[in-house]
């Protein structure tokens, strides 16, 4: 099957019901059972419609959410709720529960070659131009969602190729002091596509944060489901329900955070290459060090770093927020992350983006716009998640995408060697600005006060969950500028 589904089969014969969902979980399809009988839904309210559905939240997950920012499927935040993970079918019947990943994405075996550059970008460009087309099929205004980064530059210029009349949209907060949105318009203006700059105030932001968290259905991972949830209510309101996002493709080509995760690897590569016995005396020097990159061998890199998704809570941080130290649960990542390493042999940089794929990616990035998408009545599409692009990167060795090209380490190097010669290299190689800075900035100023509003309704804490002495400690900490504590706070 291709493209985004959320698939449910009764089998009458064998009494049993089985749930799917696509390989990156666009839509989503949640469960809940007792063992006497099931429900299922695309969103959770509507499980919580049964008298026999709890709402009563999974404490003992709070530690992963705190964590990543979210919770990897088929957990939930509700003790009573399982979501299908993606790329998986679970089959209920009358023996129990049993979930197997029915998509395999393919990866590249250990001890593969890289492919060449310019091979590659031929290849990657060609997948990107079918793929943009095969999206731009239907009649109707469209538009893409442009960032100013290398994806959606990418997308953009096999839009414009075919369609002349596609709008290039981007988003701006309105008290941003380092607004990106001239780069997204210089991208535009290289390619010769119409171009719209949306700016969204501080007040329509914080207006929008609790029906944005209803649609979600669940805690936001990030305010940029808001700005996206505000973006697409716009464009639904002039007429423009198809949109196409870049979306994936850090996830696909090697890009955003790559760069450092490469550089920290190169130090362990090194120390393979000296001679086994004073190997592994050099890996033992290194860990007394406390120099945990160079004691690790390339295969084991990611799971032993523990890399995938954000880090937002580190243990002794949740110590200090959750009430019960029984709740902080200092093993979580690994208890997470370790099952996801062992579902892919390939070499460290492609480990690393199959635990993204599975994890940050579904339940972060395409969760909150594919529900903020549905709230506004928007379609999102997402060429960078073709099938037929995706085996195609998932194929290449991750030296194939994340290079050393003249002493620096390029990400996305095929992508970005096919877009050479179509943007200027100011904004090809221009590093892509993340979230954290302006939510930082944006929590001391304009959303100030919506932070200390909502901080003392989470101190406000019948249940006892929280310690607010050390919830209300990074409050003072972030807005005195003393320390940078926004996603912590968000």
């Amino acid at each position: 099957m291709e493209g985004s589904f959320a698939l449910a089969y009764w089998d009458a014969d064998r009494r049993r019901l089985s749930l799917a969902r696509d390989p990156f979980g666009r839509r989503p399809l949640f469960w809940a059972g007792d063992g006497a009988r099931v429900a299922f839904a695309s969103d959770v309210a509507t499980l919580l419609r049964q008298p026999w559905v709890s709402a009563e939240p999974a404490l003992d997950r709070l530690a992963e959410y705190l964590s990543f920012r979210y919770v990897h499927a088929p957990a939930t935040l509700l003790r009573d709720v399982r979501q299908v993970p993606p790329g998986h079918v679970v089959q209920i019947d009358a023996h129990g529960v049993t979930i197997e990943r029915w998509w395999n994405p393919g990866w590249s075996r250990p001890g593969a070659l890289p492919t060449e550059v310019t091979t590659a970008a031929r290849a990657v460009d060609e997948a990107v131009r079918r793929s943009v087309h095969r999206r731009l099929a239907d009649e109707g205004p469209v538009a893409v969602l442009l960032s100013g980064g290398l994806d959606s530059s990418a997308i953009l210029h096999h839009a414009h190729a075919v369609r002349p009349e596609v709008l290039a949209t981007t988003v701006s907060l309105a008290d941003d002091p380092a607004d990106e949105s001239p780069f997204a318009a210089r991208v535009a203006s290289v390619i010769g596509a119409r171009h719209e700059v949306h700016r969204i105030a501080s007040a329509d932001l914080i207006a929008a944060v609790d029906r944005c968290t209803r649609a979600m259905g669940q805690p936001l991972p990030s305010p940029a489901g808001v700005v996206q949830a505000l973006i697409f209510e716009r464009l639904a309101g002039a007429g423009v329900t198809r949109l196409l996002s870049g979306d994936g493709g850090d996830e696909v080509l090697g890009g955003r955070g790559m760069e450092q995760i490469a550089a920290r690897l190169l130090g362990s590569r090194l120390v393979s290459t000296i001679p086994r016995p004073a190997r592994g005396i050099a890996r033992r020097l290194a860990r007394r060090a406390g120099l945990r990159d160079l004691a690790v061998a390339p295969r084991q890199f990611g799971a032993d770093r523990l890399i995938g998704g954000s880090r937002v809570f580190k243990s002794h941080e949740r110590v200090e927020v959750l009430a019960d130290i029984g709740l902080t649960r200092p093993g979580i990542r690994r208890t997470v992350l370790d099952p996801l390493y062992q579902e892919v042999d390939s070499d460290p940089l492609n480990q690393i983006l199959h635990v993204w794929q599975r994890g940050w990616l579904v339940e972060d990035s395409l969760a909150r716009a594919e529900r903020m998408a549905a709230a506004a009545g928007v379609t999102v599409r997402y060429p960078m998640l073709d099938r037929r692009l995706v085996a195609l990167a998932n194929g290449w060795t991750g030296d194939t995408k994340v290079r050393r090209q003249r002493g620096r380490i390029v990400t996305k190097a095929p992508l970005r060697r096919a877009m050479a010669g179509r943007l200027p290299r100011r904004l090809l190689d221009r590093d892509k600005r993340s979230l954290p800075a302006p939510l930082d900035r944006w929590l001391r100023g304009p959303g100030r006060s919506f932070l200390r509003e909502r901080i003392d309704a989470v101190c406000d804490d019948p249940a006892g969950t929280w310690n607010a002495d050390g919830v209300r400690r990074l409050l003072h900490e972030h807005v005195e500028g003393d320390r940078n504590h926004g996603l912590k706070l968000w």
